[in-house]
C-alpha cells in the first residue's frame, strides 16, 4: 500500500517535473508511469484514477498567480495549491487518498 503521506510531503516539496514522483504517484495508482508532475492531461488523468466520483475544479488563488485544484464528493472537500496546475492536481489526490475510508 502506498504511503500517501509520504508522496504529499513530495508533492508540496517539488518545484516542477520529477520522474521519480511520476513513477511513485502512478505506481501508487496502478496505472503506467506518465509524465504527471508535468502534464496538465496526465495529472488529471490519474485524478479520475486515482480518485473516481470526485468532482474537479481547477482555479488560480486571490493573486492570480498560483493555481489550486479541489475535489469534492458529497460533503467532502479537499484543496490544494501549488507553483504548477499539475502539482496542485497532485496535491489534491493525494489529500483524498490520505482521507480515512
Amino acid at each position: 500500500m502506498a504511503d500517501w503521506d509520504a508522496l504529499g510531503d513530495r508533492i508540496v516539496k517539488a518545484k516542477g517535473g520529477d520522474a521519480q514522483l511520476d513513477t511513485d504517484l502512478c505506481l501508487a495508482v496502478g496505472v503506467s508511469v506518465q509524465p504527471v508532475t508535468e502534464s496538465v492531461d496526465a495529472a488529471r488523468a490519474l485524478v479520475r484514477e486515482g480518485a473516481p466520483g470526485w468532482h474537479l475544479h481547477i482555479g488560480f488563488d486571490a493573486t492570480g498567480l498560483f493555481p489550486y485544484a479541489a475535489l469534492t464528493q458529497g460533503d467532502t472537500h479537499v484543496d490544494a495549491s501549488a507553483t504548477s496546475v499539475p502539482l496542485a492536481l497532485l496535491g489534491a489526490l493525494a489529500k483524498v487518498r490520505n482521507l480515512p475510508q
